[in-house]
């Protein structure tokens, strides 16, 4: 698998994340969950969605290569 196919498939994987994590912090609001754990739960999405940021733009295209030295 070449870098662009490594990349689109983190990618989707990390906006997966994302969705998921939108949808958890929704249902932790409607129960009335505790503040701090939503917050961990915004922290955990805003992180992801910045790593989303970063593997599309190809930053971290090093980190999807093979090591095979």
């Amino acid at each position: 698998m070449d870098t662009a196919a490594r990349r689109k498939l983190v990618e989707a994987f990390l906006q997966r994340c994302v969705t998921y994590a939108n949808a958890s912090i929704e249902r932790r609001q409607q129960r009335g969950d505790d503040e701090a754990e939503i917050a961990r739960w915004v922290a955990y999405r805003d992180f992801t969605e910045h790593a989303v940021g970063e593997v599309a733009s190809g930053d971290l295209d090093s980190w999807l290569e093979d090591a095979e030295d």
